[in-house]
């Protein structure tokens, strides 16, 4: 224990909780723990952010979310309310810096990382404490039911070790089995809802032969025959493994080939393709019966659109590093045969320009057509080399290095066509945001980029009928509409409002010393009926103003009452609502300002003398 508690007076630990001790009121010597805990966990959250990881909901991503939410949990507890951890990011940079240079280069990412991380767990916090205090006074005795410990992880974003914390310092316990339960019955929800899923242990197999299986040849084949190794039967679908395949297995981020295998009283469609425990298994659905030997072949047309998709987003990884920074990284991938999807970590929106650098640089290494080249490296070699590895991928000790030229080189067991040139073109069609830090690109290649392009400029040629103007124009034509628009919007509305308030004041009745105003106006929409209302509530003092308008298809009523009215408990609100009725319809608003609406303009007329009626009687009351 002595040695653990001495580790945090040292040099590696000292700088951070300096810094830590500047911001707040507390002092180290006298609380040590929330120093100790939150120095810990801003060095793991700088160093894990920095090697290509993000807070999320799943996986590592979630063990990182806990830590970071835990050291914001105890900044609280010495008096730091505001996000305060990547503050402290410069501190661990300046022990560890010189030995890990990657915390420099991707300090401002790390920082924004942590910061948008902070500031939404702060307004989870605020909103969680709140029904945690809900939770404590609706107790029967000093325990968290775990119902209650599971919303506050399911809603308010509470992992369990952070709801037994706070629970701790007021000395209550938490059921711990009930929250596990909830949270099991979770999972199995979720995994009955989602994409096929196997496992091995839930596959009874028929063994034909024994010896190594699932060799791979789809790097170089597209066909092949194969030896039927084991079998089995599983919701109606039939599961092969062979002892080699051109069948690629669904695995970084590139979608599974599909295809058929063939014999003697078999046809079989494969539908996708797994890797279970190393071994590649081929899912299918048709006629099946036990034949040592059968020919596979994989969808060709649609296995070269994946390869050109995957090939492409090697090249737009690392231009978006060029362009953008060293910082990105890629936080997730689809190689699709119809599109590629890209996931990377990038505080800010991507402008249009940032995009179209992206893609003319791609494009210029497609037009260069140069070849790739394939090799099998030592891992520690490769990465020396300048190999770019994913965060969360495992890495055997020899790994297959995929090398664009000199432009990009990355650790793939992925497809890829021979030479740059074989994908085409390259086209971004999609720019959006996935999750604080995170970004997402969509993009088409080869003959999908191509028909995207002929789309684009077919709606451009259409447009440009439309508008009357040539493409560099047409944007200066539609500014220049819809500034049009807004004026003659504008005019309208003014037009629509041009009801004198005076006017209607001096021809108002006079009921029990109050004003009553009762009047059926031109067409008027309901944000000139509104202007109307604002300016009739500051000029009349003692009284009731209803006025009803057609619309284009349904009639509108608006009703202002004056405060005097509303202190002896008649609201316009409540007016609003029996007009409405009147109307075929209903209404609503404030005490002093409220509108109705109905169904018919031709029950304006009737709903205009039974509100007539029923205010002056209304008014006529003592």
């Amino acid at each position: 224990m002595q040695n653990k508690t001495s580790n945090y007076d040292t040099d590696l630990f000292i700088p951070i909780i300096d810094k830590i001790e500047s911001i707040t009121p507390d002092n180290y010597k006298t609380n040590p723990i929330p120093f100790r805990v939150i120095a810990d966990h801003i060095r793991m959250l700088s160093f894990s952010i920095a090697d290509g990881a993000l807070p999320s909901n799943e996986g590592r991503g979630y063990v990182l979310r806990r830590i970071l939410r835990r050291g914001s949990r105890f900044g609280r507890t010495i008096g730091l309310e505001e996000p305060f951890l990547f503050g402290l990011v410069d501190s661990v940079i300046k022990i560890m810096g010189d030995v890990y240079p990657e915390l420099v280069d991707r300090s401002p990412h790390i920082k924004k990382v942590i910061k948008a991380e902070e500031e939404s767990f702060n307004k989870t916090l605020d909103r969680g404490l709140s029904h945690f205090e809900k939770i404590i006074l609706g107790m029967d005795d000093n325990l968290i039911k775990g119902a209650d410990a599971f919303k506050l992880y399911d809603t308010y974003g509470f992992p369990l070790d952070l709801t037994q914390l706070i629970a701790r310092e007021k000395n209550i316990s938490v059921d711990e089995k009930g929250f596990n339960k909830l949270m099991e019955k979770q999972k199995q929800m979720a995994k009955a809802s989602s994409h096929f899923q196997i496992n091995d242990d839930e596959i009874d197999w028929v063994i034909r032969s024994e010896g190594e299986d699932s060799k791979f040849l789809g790097y170089s084949l597209t066909k092949c025959k194969s030896k039927l190794m084991r079998y089995a039967f599983k919701n109606d679908q039939v599961l092969l493994v062979l002892d080699q395949t051109p069948f690629y297995a669904e695995s970084g981020g590139q979608i599974a080939d599909i295809g058929s295998i063939s014999g003697d009283g078999i046809a079989l469609e494969v539908l996708d393709v797994k890797k279970i425990n190393e071994a590649i298994v081929h899912i299918c659905k048709g006629s099946f019966e036990v034949e040592d030997e059968v020919l596979c072949k994989i969808n060709e047309k649609r296995r070269e659109a994946i390869r050109k998709n995957h090939t492409a987003t090697h090249l737009m990884h690392r231009a978006l590093k060029d362009i953008l920074g060293e910082h990105v990284n890629q936080a997730g991938s689809l190689v699709h045969p119809d599109y590629l999807r890209f996931d990377l970590t990038h505080p800010d929106k991507i402008s249009k320009d940032q995009v179209l650098k992206v893609e003319n640089e791609v494009n210029k290494h497609i037009l260069l057509n140069k070849k790739l080249e394939v090799s099998i490296q030592n891992f520690d070699e490769a990465k020396k080399s300048g190999a770019e590895a994913l965060f969360g991928e495992k890495y055997g000790d020899n790994v297959r290095v995929v090398s664009a030229g000199e432009y990009s080189v990355e650790l793939c067991g992925g497809t890829h066509v021979d030479r740059m040139g074989d994908i085409g073109s390259f086209k971004i069609v999609e720019e959006s945001s996935l999750s604080s830090g995170v970004r997402r690109i969509v993009a088409l290649t080869g003959e999908a980029s191509l028909k995207e392009m002929q789309k684009n400029d077919s709606i451009l040629v259409a447009l440009q009928k439309v508008l009357n103007a040539p493409p560099d124009l047409m944007e200066d034509r539609i500014l220049g509409l819809l500034k049009e628009k807004k004026y003659l919007e504008k005019k309208i509305k003014s037009e629509d409002a041009d009801v004198n308030i005076n006017d209607l004041l001096s021809a108002a009745e006079n009921i029990n010393d109050r004003v009553f105003i009762l009047k059926k106006i031109k067409n008027t929409n309901k944000d000139a009926l509104k202007g109307i209302g604002d300016k009739m509530v500051d000029k009349m003092e003692n009284g009731i103003c209803v006025l009803f308008s057609e619309g284009e298809e349904k009639p509108s009523a608006l009703i202002v009452v004056s405060k005097s009215l509303n202190n002896s408990g008649i609201l316009a609100g409540k007016l609003a609502k029996s007009i409405g009725e009147f109307m075929g319809g209903g209404g609503g608003g404030k005490p002093h300002l409220a509108t109705a609406g109905g169904r018919d303009n031709n029950v304006i007329d009737k709903a205009l003398e039974k509100s007539r009626d029923f205010i002056t009687k209304l008014l006529s009351e003592d």
